[in-house]
């Protein structure tokens, strides 16, 4: 890996056969976006092309593309998440990171152009871009990170859960409400439904995960340690 690499993306092992690579925003963004705001929020996009280094890891559509966004925190999460595949990708495939391509299903599903038979997720939230790649040909995955936000959850649980969950989560923890959080987004990506499904017609609960009332068969999840204040989940077929 490029040492300039080293400080930016974290690459784990997850139980069930699955690569976790985590690219650190802030830490990207003073790597190749030098003399702009970290903050982010409400700062205008870039010209991507013009900025140095990035021509090593991005090809010239993927850089074109990212100067279109009109916001600098939408070019950095999309930038981001596209270098969390490349380096899982990387690892599984021993293929040249630059010339992995990551196009999108008509709902905005994610796949390697060149290796679709090789399931992939990303998600983002606060300073984390993150990635998940299955070692196994053709095993759906799924990922959710979200960045938690003491007392939110209890506040916005009539549009996201069902009374079965909210009696579940009765005095629960912000992280626990998080956990169930990630694991519904997850699964939503899952079936690559994402807001084209109600939230309400999947719930977790204590004994499972359940769609349409139905609890779901033929899949695991995993709400594997992450960085302190923040929530991952991942939900992966089981064969």
């Amino acid at each position: 890996m490029n040492p300039s690499l080293e400080q930016i993306v974290r690459l784990s092992r997850l139980h069930g056969g699955m690569v976790l690579v985590d690219v650190n925003i802030a830490a990207f963004m003073r790597a190749f976006f030098p003399g702009v705001p970290e903050g982010r929020r409400g700062v205008p996009g870039v010209d991507v092309m013009g900025l140095p280094g990035l021509d090593v890891l991005f090809a010239v559509a993927e850089r074109a593309r990212a100067s279109e966004f009109r916001v600098l925190k939408k070019q950095a999460e999309w930038l981001s998440g596209r270098l969390a595949v490349k380096q899982a990708a990387a690892e599984l495939l021993a293929v040249d990171p630059r010339g992995v391509v990551v196009d999108t299903e008509p709902e905005g599903s994610p796949f390697l152009a060149d290796h679709k038979a090789y399931p992939i997720s990303i998600s983002h939230s606060g300073d984390h871009a993150v990635a998940v790649m299955s070692t196994r040909k053709g095993r759906r995955v799924a990922v959710d990170v979200e960045q938690v936000e003491a007392g939110r959850m209890p506040h916005v649980s009539r549009v996201a859960f069902t009374p079965r969950e909210i009696s579940e989560l009765h005095g629960a923890s912000d992280t626990e409400w998080y956990r169930r959080w990630t694991l519904k987004e997850a699964y939503l990506k899952y079936i690559a439904k994402g807001f084209h499904e109600s939230l309400k017609k999947v719930e977790i609960l204590d004994r499972g995960i359940c769609h349409n009332s139905e609890e779901v068969d033929g899949i695991a999840w995993d709400t594997p340690e992450f960085h302190p204040g923040y929530q991952l989940s991942v939900v992966w077929e089981v064969a």
